[in-house]
């Protein structure tokens, strides 16, 4: 994807309003230029937007008027017609203002400077949301199930990305989430399905015991706060559990 995505560079604004099957692209000049340098040239700005495109795994359709697979030079890449192109001038404007406004005013910074981009909060993926959030999105209407299909639908497409923290304390913090809606049982799928991942995690069992003990299953909390402790000798938590539940 990312190979095509090279192919096929975001332009915010450049091509003529009118397209035609034998309009130019790139064009020689530029239309409709709102957050950009009037001065800038066609390739400087093709450049910019091919960061865009990297910042948020989007191809050129996510903002411009135009169909994918058909040459560029069909698009309408001066419309400000989708609401995507109109919210992408409102990022600029906020990256440009934090970089500007916000970090050049800082004590000590380091040199060179460190600034945000796109990517920063993107990741690769056009909403910049946490995992645990977009998984969290799926509960209400499908329970535990849609929320364990998610996982695993995001985890194939995007592991090993920078997309989304696959790591192990990810789906334990989304069980305490649910542990506080209440939903126990769900909070024991979603804890059940991170040790297929991370059978080794001590957290993840001494969450599970936390999901069993909010649920009055002591015996269970129990084995749980146990298997922590065989795990990792120093996991306070699932120690201070046992003691409280007058285990050794």
């Amino acid at each position: 994807m990312r190979a095509l995505m090279y192919a096929a560079v975001l332009v915010i604004a450049g091509a003529p309003a009118a397209p035609t099957a034998a309009a130019q692209f790139p064009p020689d000049t530029l239309t409709n230029l709102k957050v950009f340098p009037q001065d800038i040239t066609p390739r400087q700005l093709i450049d910019v937007m091919r960061t865009f495109s990297f910042g948020l795994g989007v191809r050129c359709q996510f903002c411009h008027v135009g169909e994918e697979g058909q040459p560029l030079s069909t698009f309408d890449f001066a419309s400000d017609e989708k609401v995507t192109k109109r919210k992408a001038r409102d990022m600029i404007e906020m990256v440009r203002a934090i970089n500007e406004r916000h970090l050049s005013g800082l004590e000590e910074r380091t040199d060179p400077a460190i600034e945000v981009g796109c990517e920063t909060c993107h990741h690769g993926v056009a909403k910049p949301q946490r995992i645990q959030d977009v998984l969290a999105a799926e509960y209400p209407a499908g329970g535990a199930d849609a929320v364990a299909a998610k996982y695993r639908a995001l985890r194939a497409e995007y592991y090993g990305t920078a997309a989304y923290d696959f790591g192990e304390g990810t789906l334990p913090d989304l069980a305490g989430t649910l542990v506080g809606r209440p939903d126990v049982p769900a909070a024991i799928a979603v804890l059940q399905l991170n040790l297929e991942y991370f059978p080794a995690s001590s957290l993840t069992h001494f969450v599970l015991g936390e999901a069993h003990r909010a649920a009055g299953d002591t015996t269970a909390a129990v084995q749980s706060y146990e298997k922590a402790l065989e795990l990792d000798a120093d996991n306070r938590g699932a120690r201070m559990r046992l003691q409280q539940l007058g285990r050794e």
